[in-house]
């Protein structure tokens, strides 16, 4: 009788935790990994900054003024990235400000006073740039074309003679090397701070007084700009 009571006991408690595994359902955890960041794309964004350049003439030169314009800017910028396998990020990046980069200055007294003044009211340029993205940090080197338009002008005058000022402005163009730093804060939208130095060359002004035909070389030799600008990529 008793093994026979331990024979039930023993089938009851078996059958028992048969069932119960059989109950058990087996829960498969998924994990979902995000895709890494890609740097591919088209994008347009906005950007403003500060510069400053030296625009030399004659006058300037030899016053000592008017030949130093700084000031700030403001403008946008549309560009492509393509990201290779192996992280680099290759792309081509236009861009066009309007500025207020100026300088001027007087020499002279209330009798005869001369000044000189020299600004620039645009600027843009038409870049490559490569980079090495970092998940969504882009440290990138950049250059290409760049222009200018660019103002010198002369004013002569005082309380003997009247006064008489002359100007003339013309498109610098040139080349421009710099480099920067890129955050996409977003999946779409991106920060950037970017340093750009310019030569622009040199061209043929005419803002002499009394003999406007004869020409005044401008020298626009260095543009330096500092800007921060945020990207949207489609």
């Amino acid at each position: 009788m008793i093994r026979q009571a331990l024979g039930i006991a023993v089938a009851t408690v078996l059958g028992t935790t048969a069932a119960h595994a059989a109950d058990l359902t087996v829960v498969e955890e998924t994990v979902v990994v995000a895709p890494a960041f890609s740097w591919t794309g088209f994008y347009a964004g906005v950007h403003a900054g500060y510069g400053w350049a030296d625009l030399d003439t004659f006058y300037s030169e030899n016053l000592g003024v008017g030949g130093r314009p700084d000031g700030f800017f403001g403008g946008g910028q549309v560009g492509y990235n393509y990201q290779l396998s192996n992280n680099v990020v290759l792309g081509i990046e236009a861009d066009a400000a309007f500025a207020d980069l100026k300088d001027d200055g007087k020499q002279g007294d209330s009798d005869f006073a001369f000044g000189t003044d020299a600004k620039i009211s645009a600027l843009g340029t038409v870049r490559g740039r490569a980079g090495y993205a970092i998940d969504r940090v882009l440290p990138y080197v950049t250059g290409g074309f760049a222009w200018a338009n660019a103002r010198t002008g002369v004013t002569v005058g005082g309380d003997a003679i009247p006064n008489f000022s002359f100007t003339d402005s013309k498109v610098f163009t040139g080349w421009t090397v710099g480099a920067g730093l890129e955050y996409a804060v977003t999946s779409n939208i991106s920060a950037k701070l970017e340093y750009l130095y310019a030569d622009l060359g040199s061209k043929d002004l005419y803002p002499r007084p009394f003999d406007v035909n004869v020409p005044v070389p401008a020298d626009l030799s260095s543009l330096q700009t500092v800007k921060f600008g945020l990207n949207y990529k489609f």
